[in-house]
């Protein structure tokens, strides 16, 4: 037997808004990680492109992070790896590094093509001062055409540049650029080297 649940997505009211900022919430419910087949859901609101916004944007992020949480439980969800990326990219965003990398394991489970896991993986990584295990993941998401190719080689570059190979880093800050010639974060680590000739 089915449950049917109908849910309305909606904008917070100002005066739910008002209530819950003086309340605590004693229960916080645990982040689902997969569909439960015996419940069918029906919307007003498309949860995963909710869920995409907020991740691109970066703006009303426990907004996002709610219809996050209700996309990747509904078995009709399409995009289901992409929709943890997206969770998991709400999730660090809002200082959840742990979620975060929760959720793009939880992604590369269901799909391990997909290389903006690898990348927003590697991102985590690197926040948590694991160079190897983030070159790694930069690495193969290099290979599996993450969307963000400029990102990958930076990032890539910022680890080689910290262990000292800085001919490697400066390639890899070039291929940024060359991937994306405004990128602002590689032309800043360019402008600090300055590339001589060999002595022949």
């Amino acid at each position: 037997m089915k449950t049917f649940f109908v849910k309305t997505l909606a904008l917070l009211s100002t005066v739910f808004a008002v209530s819950a900022a003086s309340a605590a919430f004693a229960i916080q419910p645990a982040m689902p990680d997969k569909d439960d087949p015996g419940i069918f859901m029906l919307y007003a609101t498309d949860a995963a492109q909710q869920c995409y916004n907020a991740a691109q944007t970066g703006a009303d992020l426990k907004f996002g992070l709610e219809h996050c949480n209700v996309a990747v439980i509904d078995p009709l969800t399409n995009y289901r790896a992409q929709t943890f990326v997206n969770r998991g990219i709400i999730r660090y965003d809002m200082g959840d590094g742990g979620g975060a990398l929760s959720d793009f394991n939880i992604a590369l489970t269901n799909n391990p093509t997909l290389g903006d896991a690898y990348l927003n993986r590697a991102l985590v990584l690197i926040s948590q001062k694991e160079p190897e295990e983030a070159l790694a993941a930069i690495n193969q998401g290099i290979a599996l055409g993450a969307t963000n190719l400029q990102i990958a080689y930076y990032s890539r570059g910022e680890i080689e540049d910290d262990a000292g190979q800085y001919a490697a880093a400066y390639r890899d800050y070039r291929q940024a650029l060359e991937i994306k010639p405004d990128y602002a974060p590689a032309q800043r680590q360019l402008a600090r080297f300055k590339v001589v000739p060999t002595a022949q």
